[in-house]
């Protein structure tokens, strides 16, 4: 790298680093707290530093926290298991049609009505006011819980890629599996085969149904995470990329940038804001997800999900590939993620979507709801790479080819 190029690169990452540290220092900036509406006027002020006139806020209606939904959905169907028969089997079978569903980014049914405090996105644009083609950068705003229930192998086996090459099954798949259970031996219950063998299924999956929702409600209150790689370095790749963009847009091309809101909360402000752009059409949108970009292989997402999978659609894909093997901005490579992003929200509605993640050696990023994801785990040079690599993409997509650009 010329010196000067290597000048630029470090203070981009020393810029990015304070972005970081300031956003991890609100601890607890939870989908609806103040913490995350202090964040977002953070993001606001930077974005105006950054040259962006218009930003507004948009309040985005949250979700309960994840913890209580698994907490919920898996004390019901223990308590399935408890009563038997025909009664507990309706119980757990609802209780896991409900998780299922929830999970899977539908509309809530068990935990319909749950009180959660409206959320928030900062939205800024910058470009042409009559524009043919339009490319939006998001990362979401919120930082997760910590709780041990991720920290341990048994997560691990859920995460990591299985035999054959195949996708991971998600972090979801552990509760989802319970709830199959308590199904299962509910049925059997509900059916007359009420022996020794199946009390003693009941006995044990409700013992286990119990001991997992336990530890889902502990992780429903748990202290706040700093949340520096979940989700500050996405932010400030973000902002990095927005500077970067917005210095060279198209005359025909408006840049929009979103922080969203409710992102650990069934990612509900880039579903909020989608909802509230119906023009952005998705044959001339392009959309840029940064999630988890602070340490570990950098990754461009081919498919993802915590319990059901969503593939994404192949055209930036594939620029990410052929972008990839130039090598410009080091090893970046396909990955199937087992966790949701709100990258997923925009590739179910298909078009042009690429997805930006660093993952550690188990396929989850670093610091994944840990009390030790703090700034100086971070790798700042990551950050900066997954904000030029995106970039890159980009603009070999309004190029209409791949060639690589260099963005110093």
């Amino acid at each position: 790298m010329r010196p000067e190029r290597l000048e630029k690169s470090l203070e981009r990452q020393i810029r990015a680093f304070h972005w970081i540290r300031l956003q991890a220092e609100l601890s607890g900036r939870f989908a609806g707290t103040d913490q995350e509406g202090e964040a977002g006027r953070r993001v606001e002020s930077w974005l105006r530093e950054l040259g962006l006139d218009e930003v507004a806020f948009a309040s985005v209606p949250s979700r309960p926290r994840p913890g209580w939904v698994w907490a919920v959905h898996l004390g019901l169907a223990a308590l399935g298991c408890a009563v038997g028969g025909i009664a507990g089997a309706v119980l757990a079978a609802f209780a896991a049609l409900s998780f299922q569903r929830e999970a899977s980014g539908g509309a809530p049914l068990l935990t319909r009505g749950w009180p959660a405090r409206d959320s928030q996105n900062v939205v800024g644009r910058v470009g042409s006011t009559r524009p043919r083609r339009r490319v939006v950068l998001t990362a979401h705003l919120d930082a997760a819980q910590a709780s041990r229930l991720f920290a341990g192998r048994l997560v691990d086996r859920f995460v990591s890629p299985r035999p054959g090459g195949r996708p991971p099954r998600g972090v979801s798949a552990l509760p989802m599996r319970l709830l199959g259970a308590a199904a299962l031996v509910t049925a059997a219950s509900a059916l007359g085969a009420d022996g020794a063998i199946v009390a003693t299924a009941r006995a044990f999956v409700g013992a286990a149904l119990v001991v997992v929702a336990v530890a889902a409600a502990r992780w429903a209150r748990a202290s706040g995470s700093a949340g520096a790689n979940d989700n500050a370095s996405g932010v400030a790749a973000m902002l990095s990329a927005v500077e970067q963009l917005a210095a060279q847009l198209p005359p025909d091309v408006e840049l929009w940038c979103a922080a969203t809101g409710a992102g650990q909360t069934g990612s509900r402000g880039m579903h909020a804001l989608l909802e509230a752009h119906p023009e952005w059409r998705t044959d001339s949108t392009a959309f840029v997800n940064f999630s988890c970009v602070g340490g570990g292989a950098l990754h461009y997402v081919r498919s993802e999900g915590a319990l059901s999978r969503t593939p994404y659609p192949p055209s930036l894909i594939e620029l990410a590939r052929r972008v990839a093997a130039g090598a410009s901005y080091g090893p970046v490579s396909p990955a199937d993620l087992a966790i949701d992003t709100g990258g997923q929200v925009a590739a179910q509605r298909g078009g042009h979507v690429l997805s930006l993640i660093a993952l550690e050696a188990n396929g989850l990023p670093r610091g994944f709801r840990a009390h030790g994801d703090l700034p100086e785990q971070l790798d700042t040079e990551t950050v900066i790479r997954a904000a030029d690599f995106g970039c890159c993409v980009v603009s070999a997509y309004l190029r209409g080819d791949a060639e690589p650009v260099a963005y110093v």
